[in-house]
């Protein structure tokens, strides 16, 4: 087995890694995720990145700069490419640039606000080149990307997370973290409706294993509570969206919640969906831990929409989870 290259997406919540492989079997992407929150202890990224054994030259793509453990953005970004290096015992890996071209670490240093954030154009470079037209829509713990594409390139309005955010193209809606009262002010309960508690209680992952949309093992970010990832831990904080202790509310009504919850989350990427599209029924390259959701907003701005896997066949299953990870081993590799 021989390692041809490998993408590094260095997010605030999660390190993904994504090698490009040459095995027996043929080509294939190996794809990882690693749990883990900068801001607790952003001293100890070094130590988690040096675990992630790269296959080949690396590409880092980063939006863990955003974190608040940084005095800013610039930075966020130095100190991220600080523990690459030292990850690595050395300088030389290359930096994915917000015009969607690879930059040395050198180059990415002077510059860090060209880099900061950048992972959304990964997979649109890579959709691009294959399809005349569409858009990526990648749902994520935290964020939604959506990015148009045609001529053989992605066509964004915004690069940076203000402009991109104002354009509709970033929606800051995530499958895990997302709060629910974000969504929603109030909920239906006991055949009327209930305002929701803005507080730190729940969030969208309990919502989605409540609906048997997200497994246990799918849940890899921190509870609200600190408590387990089960059905029963679930379903009681989301209760307390609505105040109740658990055993308060039968699951039914609670089902009911997280239904309404996550028909509220598809509308507005559906919103976005519509907003951002280059044409009226273009195609939809979905991807991301919530790509259901995006196949589903998808649906409903009367678009068809495929996995970011059957675009790019013959590589494995799965690894669209982390299609910025993936895309950049595929650039750096010059395959894609």
């Amino acid at each position: 087995m021989k390692g041809l290259a490998s993408g590094w997406d260095i997010g605030g919540v999660h390190l993904k890694q994504v090698r490009l492989l040459d095995t027996e079997a043929g080509t294939r992407l190996d794809w990882r995720l690693r749990p883990f929150e900068i801001w607790r202890e952003p001293s100890r990224l070094a130590g988690e990145l040096a675990r992630m054994e790269p296959a080949g030259p690396l590409a880092v793509t980063l939006t863990a700069e955003l974190s608040d453990a940084f005095t800013d953005r610039s930075a966020g970004v130095r100190a991220i490419l600080d523990a690459v290096a030292a990850a690595r015992g050395d300088d030389t890996f290359s930096v994915l640039h917000a015009e969607g071209r690879l930059v040395s670490s050198a180059d990415a240093r002077k510059t860090p606000l060209a880099v900061a954030s950048a992972n959304w154009i990964a997979p649109a470079t890579v959709a691009a080149r294959r399809l005349p037209e569409g858009l990526v829509v990648d749902v994520g713990s935290t964020t939604t990307d959506v990015v148009p594409f045609s001529g053989g390139r992605p066509k964004p309005e915004g690069r940076t997370d203000r402009e991109r955010l104002s354009s509709g193209e970033l929606v800051y809606s995530g499958v895990l973290r997302t709060p629910p009262a974000a969504l929603a002010e109030t909920v239906p309960l006991s055949g009327g409706s209930c305002r929701t508690i803005p507080e730190h209680f729940t969030q969208m992952a309990d919502a989605y294993l409540l609906l048997g949309l997200l497994r246990e093992e799918e849940y890899t970010v921190t509870t609200p509570d600190g408590r387990g990832r089960g059905r029963a831990e679930c379903a009681a904080r989301l209760g307390r969206l609505v105040g109740a202790d658990p055993g308060d509310v039968e699951d039914a009504a609670l089902v009911e919640i997280a239904r309404f919850l996550m028909d509220r989350q598809v509308d507005r990427i559906a919103a976005a969906v519509r907003a951002v599209a280059p044409a009226a029924g273009c195609p939809v390259v979905v991807c991301g831990a919530g790509r259901f959701l995006a196949a589903e907003a998808a649906r409903r701005a009367g678009m068809p929409s495929l996995p970011i896997e059957d675009l790019l066949p013959g590589y494995g299953p799965g690894w669209g989870t982390a299609a910025p990870a993936a895309a950049l081993a595929l650039l750096a590799a010059a395959v894609a």
